[in-house]
């Protein structure tokens, strides 16, 4: 029997379900803000506005959350993608550091805090993230790189070496790890249903599937088009990530629409869960594959997600791949069912960094590249507050850039040749390690 293709997150919560109808029997004819896009960053932005006394409609084409909100992987960390010299040597030190700080600290401490103040009840747990190094070379420099990182900033971090890691993970694949003892994992579709229902609490109107046709700048605000009708806003915040439509064209362009594709297997005897996650962490590598698996909220099943390809491909090629990749880490998971295969889309930028601001006149706030379970909502509130004029809006992130490239029209033609470049340097460095 094929794996079901919707996210087995679905199961338990689908996405947008609430006591509360998400279509208003009609508009509102005039709004503070109309937010578009209704996952984790549009919620969490739609919350603190209302909460602060502004009349918000958060609009979405598709039901809420129906995209990357809801297709993850489930884990809640931080981290950074550009080394330390490359943001230095960007943006200067005192910028590179702000980043590092809101990247590794306040984004998770936002979303810690979030779940704690909203009550929200998505099976949240501190498990901590293992990070597989691939080879000891890239060890030694993920140590170095830890080691400079923590004098910068307050990070819970430890390197477990190769003799040790089977403590943390039934494997000998890696030559040791990387351990951040203060990431977490979540039911991602409780989580964002959570922060939804935040949102509606705080008095913001949900109206989905209801897409944004056009914005129109009128007077000193905006006309939004929908098929229900006209809207009149004095703000317009675009949360669409990886999701931005061609009708978006300047948004569009700048971010990079990237497929990752998740597959569960069948529930997995006590003893085989025992073996292979003895430390029940989340767990990641760096690899150019970029595996990320964990064990299911009731820790029965094996949550396995990877770049089978970084543009779309067929859910069976997609479950074909993330199954060799799965074995070749866990062999002894050979033959074992696989019930789920899905896929999201991440929102990326080409300066690797979210970034926050206005283009046109209307705010965004977007390309979190993989770490939207924290970002998203953090930068959504930020960027909130960066609308309210309020005095805590200050984010780094309004200051990181957010370029284009004249050959990216939108459509991201260019990724299945970025990945099968990233399979030849996977290969390199296989062959490396095997010497």
């Amino acid at each position: 029997m094929s794996p079901k293709s919707d996210p087995y997150w679905w199961d338990a919560c689908l996405p947008g379900a609430s006591a509360e109808a998400d279509m208003p029997a009609e508009l509102p004819a005039k709004v503070d803000v109309v937010v578009v896009g209704a996952g984790l960053t549009g919620a969490s932005a739609a919350r603190t506005l209302a909460k602060n006394g502004a009349s918000v409609l958060l609009l979405d084409a598709e039901t809420p959350g129906f995209g990357g909100s809801t297709r993850n992987g489930g884990m809640v960390g931080g981290g950074h993608r550009l080394s330390i010299d490359e943001l230095t040597a960007c943006y200067g030190t005192e910028t590179a550091h702000a980043l590092l700080r809101e990247a590794h600290c306040d984004s998770l401490a936002f979303a810690k805090g979030l779940i704690a103040e909203e009550a929200i009840d998505c099976d949240f747990h501190t498990h901590g993230r293992f990070s597989g190094q691939r080879s000891p070379a890239v060890y030694e420099e993920t140590a170095r790189n830890m080691e400079r990182l923590a004098r910068i900033i307050p990070i819970n971090v430890e390197m477990v070496p190769r003799a040790e890691q089977r403590r943390e993970i039934g494997t000998d694949f890696y030559s040791g790890g990387l351990l951040l003892h203060d990431h977490g994992g979540l039911h991602p579709a409780k989580y964002h249903r959570g922060v939804l229902d935040a949102a509606r609490r705080a008095g913001a109107v949900v109206s989905a599937p209801t897409p944004v046709e056009k914005v129109i700048g009128s007077g000193s605000g905006y006309r939004v088009e929908t098929p229900r009708g006209p809207v009149m806003a004095g703000d317009v915040l675009m949360a669409t990530n990886g999701y931005t439509r061609q009708s978006f064209r300047p948004l569009m362009r700048r971010i990079i629409p990237v497929s990752s594709y998740v597959a569960v297997t069948a529930e997995l005897p006590e003893e085989l869960i025992r073996t292979i996650m003895p430390g029940r962490r989340m767990i990641v590598e760096t690899r150019n594959r970029h595996c990320y698996y964990r064990l299911s909220p009731d820790g029965k099943r094996l949550v396995f997600g990877a770049r089978a390809a970084m543009h779309q491909v067929s859910q069976e090629t997609a479950t074909r791949t993330i199954r060799g990749l799965m074995t070749e880490i866990f062999p002894v998971l050979d033959g074992i069912d696989i019930t789920h295969s899905w896929n999201g889309r991440l929102g990326f930028t080409f300066a690797m960094l979210p970034h926050v601001g206005r283009m046109d006149g209307m705010w965004h706030a977007m390309g979190f590249s993989g770490s939207g379970n924290a970002m998203a909502p953090y930068l959504g509130h930020k960027v909130a507050l960066a609308m309210l004029g309020h005095k805590d809006a200050e984010t780094a992130f309004m200051k990181t850039e957010f370029p284009t490239r004249f050959w990216h029209f939108g459509r991201p033609w260019f990724l299945p040749i970025a990945h099968a470049l990233y399979r030849v340097l996977d290969i390199r460095d296989d062959l490396r390690r095997a010497h």
